[in-house]
């Protein structure tokens, strides 16, 4: 737990648009949360990355 910094969201534009849920840990990298088919709406990624990162106590990054 104590390696986990943050939770990321990525945000695809184009023809391949989507979002992605991410958990960045150290030494491993980015672990992915959600499936990139997984057609979330804005508000459900915000607010599954908001509950996560205030239950982990880490920041939320988006990109």
């Amino acid at each position: 737990m104590k390696d986990i910094q943050s939770i990321r969201i990525e945000v695809k534009e184009g023809i391949s648009a989507g979002r992605v849920l991410y958990m960045e840990i150290r030494g491993q990298g980015d672990i992915p949360l959600t499936r990139t088919d997984e057609n979330l709406t804005p508000r459900e990624i915000e607010q599954k990355a908001a509950e996560l990162a205030y239950f982990l106590r880490v920041p939320i990054e988006i990109f």
